[in-house]
């Protein structure tokens, strides 16, 4: 199976229709690992409650017409689900979107659950599954033993049987997503 990993929209509605075009002339199988919405309310402020939803995102009819797809939770959903406190269809497709998923031997999650190094490198435990996907960072990057492999845009890269942490990079701004064929056991960085 080809698998299109996304992550990172933010609300974008021109990164993500760009992103879906391209993901579309690929495969029809898409995950996103989260941060589908930006949160206008800051981290220092996740204390307190909010009423309006413009306060805490931007609500648009035609960027929600293109989430068709599954999609993890981010902590900009988290932080949006935390301090929005009325019923709104963001707040119920939120409430829905799990942490994680699997699928054979990868495990998919946004990325913010990991502890991540001052280079912004991800630092993940050794676990059960040897494929980690990730985004979070908005870099994309393979990782091996902690340390940063060179992966070029186009280029599958093979993955051997050993353990990898995949950086799918971002969709906003960068429109950049991930080909992940559980097949050939490769994985390719596709910019739109």
């Amino acid at each position: 199976m080809k698998l299109a990993i996304i992550s990172d929209p933010h609300g974008s509605f021109d990164d993500l229709k760009a992103v879906l075009e391209s993901v579309r002339r690929e495969t029809e199988h898409i995950l996103c690992l989260g941060d589908l919405y930006e949160c206008h309310i800051g981290k220092k402020r996740r204390n307190e409650r909010f009423h309006e939803v413009s306060d805490v995102v931007t609500y648009d009819p035609d960027y929600e017409a293109l989430l068709t797809f599954p999609s993890l939770r981010g902590n900009q959903e988290e932080r949006i689900d935390e301090v929005l406190v009325v019923s709104h269809p963001v707040k119920t497709r939120i409430s829905l979107l799990p942490e994680q998923t699997t699928l054979d031997e990868a495990l998919f999650l946004h990325g913010h659950q990991l502890n991540w190094s001052p280079d912004w490198e991800p630092i993940v435990e050794k676990g059960k599954y040897p494929l980690v996907f990730i985004g979070h960072s908005h870099v994309p990057g393979i990782y091996r033993k902690g340390r940063s492999i060179p992966w070029e845009i186009g280029k599958p890269f093979t993955l051997k049987k050993k353990r990898y942490v995949i950086n799918v990079g971002a969709v906003i701004f960068d429109r950049e997503w991930c080909l992940y064929d559980t097949k050939n056991r490769t994985v390719t960085r596709v910019k739109a």
